[in-house]
């Protein structure tokens, strides 16, 4: 089963993803509001069946803690991130930290949904994407 887990405040990304999903039983759409209980259900998880969805909105400390909780624990799974508010200098930060989409500005839900259909039906060599390991072999 693919697994998209967000982590966000309130659940309008998850709604809208839901909505996005419906009527497709091998995906599993769930919200989280606590960056560790997140990380603890995402290490549960096949990483390549998963993809994380971090709302800037629940505050840029709170998502960079569990990035670079990701990142200490050296997890394989995918991260995308929105944020409403343009990010200047934090876009290649996250980048580095693993993050393999950025959504500024408005949501799209289609379009997220898109982008989770399509990353997590790639062939992956290792059976998973690590950006970070993408990143170092280049």
């Amino acid at each position: 089963m693919r697994k998209v887990f967000v982590l966000e405040e309130r659940t309008h990304i998850v709604s809208e993803l839901q909505w996005q999903f419906e009527g497709e039983a091998d995906w599993q759409i769930r919200s989280f509001s606590t960056e560790s209980i997140l990380f603890q259900h995402a290490l549960r998880e096949t990483a390549e069946e998963l993809i994380v969805i971090i709302d800037l909105g629940i505050g840029k400390p709170v998502s960079l803690q569990f990035l670079q909780r990701c990142l200490g624990a050296n997890v394989s799974f995918s991260v995308m991130v929105f944020s409403e508010e343009p990010l200047f200098n934090l876009e290649w930060a996250l980048r580095e930290l693993g993050v393999f989409h950025l959504q500024i500005g408005c949501f799209e839900p289609e379009r997220i949904a898109r982008i989770c259909r399509w990353h997590l039906a790639q062939p992956h060599a290792d059976g998973c994407f690590n950006y970070r390991q993408a990143k170092i072999a280049d």
